[in-house]
């Protein structure tokens, strides 16, 4: 209620019970969100860092014929590009997001008089590649979870610091003033009556 004046008033009174009654509701609910935002977050983590192992494990796999590939003139790439990444829109957490489906690879043809070992690396690179874009569309959903996380928390504070607190004070505040308001009326009252009384007598 910082710099705004209080109207000591019943209808302020109605107001800020509406909002305190409102406020009280909510809370739970942004707290829950809040929950669960950061369970998602850390589910796509968990995710992440099982991917970023599977990548691992297939470098290593593939480390006998890494070093045939360095002595070769065959350039892999020149065999393998990615068309484009296709995703698909869904709600996590309350949050829309894009969901890793697959690749779209423009796989050129091998021929015949190319190494055997051509074949196993490109079929490789394309695990390599899916396992990559996948993590690159788990960090965005990440990224987007945790703006919304924050903005949850804002107003979760909001409503703890704010809202709530000075609904309180203000219902307080009215309160005890339209107590006094009544009980002064009630004793202006009783001095009127008895000085209407005396008046009588005399």
């Amino acid at each position: 209620m910082a710099g705004a004046k209080i109207k000591y008033t019943k209808t302020e009174r109605a107001r800020q019970k509406k909002i305190l009654k409102v406020s009280l509701r909510m809370l739970p609910l942004f707290e829950a969100m809040e929950k669960s935002l950061m369970a998602t977050i850390n589910t796509i983590a968990e995710r992440i860092e099982e991917i970023r192992q599977v990548i691992e494990k297939n470098k290593q796999a593939a480390e006998p014929w890494v070093a045939v590939m360095s002595d070769s003139h065959v350039d892999i790439k020149a065999f393998i590009s990615v068309n484009k990444i296709i995703t698909k829109h869904v709600d996590v957490a309350g949050v829309r997001v894009e969901q890793y489906e697959s690749v779209d690879f423009n796989v050129m043809p091998i021929s015949d008089d190319t190494p055997l070992w051509v074949d196993d690396a490109v079929v490789l690179m394309q695990e390599q590649l899916q396992l990559l874009a996948e993590i690159e569309c788990l960090d965005e959903q990440i990224r987007l979870l945790e703006e919304e996380l924050l903005d949850v928390r804002a107003r979760i504070k909001l409503f703890e610091n704010r809202r709530i607190p000075n609904a309180k004070t203000a219902i307080r505040k009215i309160g005890q003033k339209l107590q006094d308001d009544e009980r002064l009326t009630i004793a202006t009252a009783k001095v009127v009556k008895t000085s209407q009384k005396e008046e009588v007598m005399v």
